[in-house]
């Protein structure tokens, strides 16, 4: 391995907020709650089974009454709240539809319901529903409602004063290994969502590269087997790095890259490696952004964010493989010595780039990020995950982030994966025309492609630096990284979208 430069971090000089803590969550065994405040399942059209029957009959039928009262159909997601029912102080009644069939409709039952409840100062008893081969439903349901109920605050401003809302108690067959897998798996991955939704909502005034840095190196601080590295302008510039540096130029506050290194398989193991565009702001530089809607670009570090985080939540669960997440942090500014359309930059391959616009600057930094990942640690899996362009979101919405590869094999993985972690992919095409366009006159590459699907052109151009033995993907996550409205298991801000991903993928290379 070579090593490089590195700095040392100072002192922690301005912190995140004071994020509220994670609702409390318990297990018990399943039986039908004697009293109290009660979350229940209702399946479509307003049925009710199980538990939830035999909290009707113990409220004598005013349950049931109720939902004919109101309509409730009893549609996957949706809540009806009732109170005084018979023995019950409150009944939250959560829609599952035709049914749970998923992980991912667990984690919205468990999201629907914190969120159902976080206005109730006692303790929760919640009935979980079965879903179809699932193991531990209570424990996928508990981490939903963690999920659901994250909420970063106003910066600068402490928790509003009051009670806080009662825990939750979620019922299994099996308590005990409930708890296990929560306290093991469950707890880990809202960890890991938690950082990634934190570093991205603070505001840019806040978030430098370097203040970015300081707090990945305080998240990992006396977690197991997990090494930072934090390679300041110095140490890029000597690197040959002239991508992320010429990037972060036009900045008072100069680039960072950051390796945060994970070992829980076996020595000498060849590590899975998230690379991630961390621009702590993106002006858009001299190709300057238009004004509306600009403040949203403190969002543009979202793949860094989540590629710490997956690591977090793969080292807090004690994942039996290696991984390293490697941030590549800059701030996109216009100043007199930033980048200049024409310009040509060297990056750390000796790949030269003719700028044609600073406004596609994410695929500058991931160049060699990902370079150095792969000449550092020869990964077995080298994956890209970028805010990277605003066309694909015009071709898949809010509903898919992008995915781009030139294996099929990998293609099928990540898909599969995308669909266990309800964070989806739909696979878009990379075609050799789109690389045609990024032919340079002064340079091996230009940084863009008149005429060319722009989420493709940006996907090849960092496959440019992808070795020919390294199996790679790259994923545009530009559409689902900001939440505007909320919904059950992501309220509205910050998505995190990645961890939980990543902690899918990583599963299956554990299982090898």
């Amino acid at each position: 391995m070579k090593h490089w430069m590195t700095t040392a971090v100072a002192a922690l000089a301005l912190a995140m907020p004071a994020i509220a803590e994670a609702r409390p969550v318990e297990f018990e065994r399943a039986a039908r709650p004697a009293g109290g405040a009660v979350v229940l399942p209702v399946g479509k059209d307003g049925a009710l089974s199980g538990l939830s029957q035999d909290a009707d009959k113990a409220a004598k039928g005013a349950i049931a009454a109720a939902i004919a009262t109101a309509g409730f159909k009893g549609e996957a997601g949706k809540s009806l709240a009732l109170y005084g029912a018979g023995p019950y102080s409150a009944v939250l009644l959560v829609g599952t539809g035709e049914g749970a069939k998923s992980a991912q409709d667990l984690k919205t039952y468990g999201g629907v319901t914190a969120q159902g409840t976080s206005g109730w100062k006692t303790p929760v008893i919640v009935v979980v529903p079965d879903a179809a081969d699932v193991a531990q439903d209570a424990s996928v349901a508990a981490m939903g409602a963690q999920l659901g109920a994250y909420n970063f605050g106003k910066w600068g401003k402490p928790a509003e004063a009051g009670e806080p809302a009662g825990g939750l108690t979620f019922l299994a067959k099996d308590a005990a290994a409930a708890k296990r897998t929560f306290d093991r798996d469950g707890a880990a991955v809202v960890a890991g969502v938690s950082l990634a939704r934190d570093l991205t909502s603070t505001p840019s005034n806040i978030k430098s590269p370097d203040w970015m840095a300081q707090q990945v190196v305080a998240a990992f601080e006396g977690v197991p087997n997990v090494t930072v590295t934090v390679m300041d302008e110095a140490a890029i510039e000597a690197a040959g790095m002239g991508a992320l540096y010429g990037t972060g130029q036009g900045s008072a506050r100069p680039p960072r890259l950051v390796a945060v290194e994970y070992k829980g398989g076996k020595a000498g193991e060849a590590p899975i490696a998230f690379v991630g565009k961390g621009i702590t702001f993106d002006t858009g530089g001299i190709s300057i952004k238009p004004g509306p809607n600009m403040w949203r670009m403190r969002m543009d570090m979202a793949g860094a964010a989540s590629s710490a985080g997956a690591v977090l939540t793969l080292a807090k669960r004690g994942a039996k493989l290696n991984a390293v997440a490697v941030l590549a942090l800059a701030e996109n500014m216009p100043d007199g010595n930033a980048i200049r359309p024409g310009d040509v930059l060297t990056s750390m391959s000796g790949k030269t780039i003719e700028i044609m616009s600073t406004d596609a600057e994410g695929r500058l930094v991931l160049a060699d990020g990902l370079w150095w990942a792969q000449e550092t640690y020869k990964p077995q899996l080298a994956v890209t995950i970028a805010t990277l362009t605003g066309a694909v979101g015009g071709a898949l919405g809010p509903d898919y982030a992008g995915l781009f590869t030139k294996d099929d094999a990998l293609a099928e993985r990540f898909l599969k994966a995308g669909e266990a972690s309800g964070e989806m992919l739909w696979r878009l095409p990379i075609h050799k025309n789109s690389l045609a366009a990024m032919k340079s006159d002064v340079a091996d590459i230009k940084n863009g492609g008149e005429g060319a699907p722009g989420a493709s052109v940006g996907a090849l151009f960092v496959m440019e630096w992808a070795k020919p033995e390294t199996p790679f993907v790259h994923l545009d996550i530009a559409s689902m990284a900001w939440e505007n409205s909320g919904n059950a298991t992501t309220p509205k801000g910050a998505v995190g979208y990645g961890v939980q991903l990543f902690d899918e993928i990583a599963r299956g290379y554990e299982a090898k």
